[in-house]
């Protein structure tokens, strides 16, 4: 028998019918589907557009510290040797400008006058001409050493560490008033030096400058205050540069338990205690 493909393709009124809705519904889903994707799109690239512009004004307007600064500069006298990095960006003075002159200055280098901030090589001359006028040097100390209206006396051929003090030790290569104070303020919290070694742990000198220091620079043990161990107290202990809080907490513990101490070897039972420690803090010890 042969089919009859007619009857394939003919349908009844209900069929048809129900095949148009059908076609319909396929057609409204497909048009709901664009419109959703197209209103997303639209609504996405919007807000990535907010966004970018709110990073580009963050960015724009962000720190070497990380904070936000004002759009407009202000204008104030100011100290270039006291001034931290957000009042340099007040001034409106470049993050990297900014972070430059911070990093020079915590390497001991002092400005004594408004000219010397011209060799920052990262300052424009229109921002040094804009700022000058406004530049008051509070500690102008530079007259003293490099700008004298007499002759300083020379220096001897040697001085000693533990007594010299910061004016003498400004007029040594490599060292500033920065780094002057720094060991000033190291030698009165140890005691006095021991070696010139110690000197690399305020600041890591150039090998000439170190090696210069080391020829002029003498030390004499016997000055150096020692730690009474059995008479000092926890505050005394915690006040020494190699000590500190907990430390001091520790040796105090084990003089509790041995009721005093009587060699200084003893020192190595503290907890925490390690043998690098160990010799350090026992140079500066004594059994009383």
């Amino acid at each position: 028998m042969v089919p009859d493909f007619k009857s394939f393709f003919s349908f009844s009124r209900k069929e048809r019918i129900g095949i148009m809705g059908l076609l319909s519904l396929i057609v409204l889903i497909f048009i709901i589907s664009i419109g959703i994707r197209n209103y997303s799109g639209s609504t996405n690239r919007l807000d990535e557009k907010k966004l970018n512009l709110a990073w580009q004004q963050l960015q724009k307007n962000e720190t070497a510290d990380g904070l936000v600064k004002e759009t407009s500069e202000q204008l104030f006298y100011f100290d270039p040797n006291s001034l931290d990095s957000l009042g340099f960006i007040r001034l409106g003075l470049s993050s990297k400008t900014t972070h430059y002159l911070l990093n020079w200055r915590s390497k001991g280098k002092h400005f004594y006058r408004k000219e010397d901030l011209k060799s920052l090589y990262s300052l424009s001359e229109q921002d040094y001409q804009r700022i000058a006028p406004f530049i008051q040097i509070k500690e102008a100390t530079k007259s003293d050493y490099d700008y004298p209206n007499e002759k300083l006396a020379p220096l001897p051929d040697h001085l000693n560490l533990n007594r010299v003090d910061s004016a003498t030790l400004v007029r040594l290569k490599g060292i500033g008033p920065f780094i002057a104070h720094k060991i000033i303020e190291q030698r009165n919290g140890l005691g006095g030096f021991l070696k010139a070694e110690q000197l690399l742990e305020l600041y890591k000198f150039p090998d000439t400058s170190y090696q210069y220091l080391k020829e002029k620079l003498t030390i004499d043990p016997k000055e150096v205050r020692k730690i009474g161990l059995n008479s000092s107290s926890e505050a005394d202990l915690a006040r020494h540069p190699y000590i500190g809080e907990k430390m001091a907490k520790n040796i105090i513990l084990l003089r509790s338990g041995l009721k005093k101490y009587d060699k200084i070897e003893q020192l190595r039972q503290v907890p925490l205690m390690n043998e690098e420690k160990y010799r350090k803090i026992a140079a500066y010890c004594a059994i009383d």
